[in-house]
């Protein structure tokens, strides 16, 4: 694990905010690249970007600080997000609904632009897990497989003690592998808002799975009074993003159909009376 990229004594330049950086870049180029393609303004992507942004890691923050409050004594250990502590979750149930607020109000295709984000996000996704796990955050059980990691950095968020599941490269790797998916998607979509659906169901399965490796206890559970704690906070969110994600996929498939059946209806019935015309002549 390597923490701090670059120490110049006076300032610190964590591994973590660099990588985060970098899928935040990734993430801008990918969504201009493909909104000039159809015809977006860039300008307005770019405007959605910055205050989506803004939202979304605000949200993961919070959830951070109301799962770990004893982490937290003044206001500016709250807002110093260099180190690490940003939930995922956070930063989608954030971070979507502000996207879409600002679609309306730029009169923005909503789904199309959904659909372009989504092909961008894993890969950033995956970027700043490399990041989690230069910091140790987001660690993983003891395991006694070769696979194991022993966190050994004395400014790491791991335990330091025995070799545990690198559950930030796993994230990596699953992440990569959606990225493929919604990738090829993409350009074979059947319905704008399919490839956005097609991520939050993939990446919602794999993080459940993943879920069951974590080790860092602090992150919660999900509705602890209910359950206990049968369910991470993750865990339990993850299984609502994935049924919602199927049902509203199923919904919409269905609409495009119909969508795709009236318009091949009237060419159908045109022909028809054009072959009772020349049947007529003839």
């Amino acid at each position: 694990m390597h923490p701090v990229l670059l120490d110049l004594g006076f300032f610190q330049l964590h591994t973590y905010g660099f990588l985060g950086a970098m899928g935040f870049l990734t993430i801008v180029s990918i969504a201009l690249y493909r909104s000039r393609r159809i015809g977006v303004d860039p300008d307005r992507v770019v405007d959605v970007i910055f205050w989506t942004s803004l939202v979304a890691i605000a949200g993961s923050r919070l959830v951070y600080v109301a799962q770990n409050p004893e982490q937290f004594d003044s206001l500016l250990k709250v807002v110093n997000i260099r180190t690490g502590g940003l939930v995922f979750y956070g930063a989608l149930v954030t971070g979507l609904p502000a996207a879409g607020f600002l679609f309306k109000r730029y009169n923005l295709p909503f789904y199309k632009l959904m659909d372009i984000f989504a092909s961008a996000f894993p890969l950033a996704h995956a970027i700043t897990r490399l990041g989690c796990f230069a910091a140790g955050c987001c660690y993983g059980q003891p395991t006694d497989g070769w696979w194991g990691v022993t966190f050994n950095h004395p400014l790491g968020a791991a335990r330091t003690d025995v070799p545990v599941h690198p559950t930030q490269l796993y994230e990596v790797g699953y992440n990569l592998l959606i990225f493929a998916a919604v990738s090829w998607m993409y350009s074979r979509r059947k319905f704008d808002g399919q490839v956005m659906l097609l991520y939050l169901v993939l990446y919602a399965f794999a993080r459940s799975v993943n879920e069951t490796f974590r080790g860092d206890e602090t992150r919660g559970y999900f509705l602890e009074g209910v359950l206990g704690q049968t369910l991470s906070f993750s865990q339990g969110i993850s299984i609502l993003v994935a049924f919602a994600g199927i049902g509203v996929f199923l919904v919409m498939a269905r609409r495009a159909a119909s969508n795709q059946v009236a318009r091949v209806s009237p060419n159908a019935e045109e022909a028809g009376v054009r072959e009772q015309a020349d049947n007529a002549d003839a």
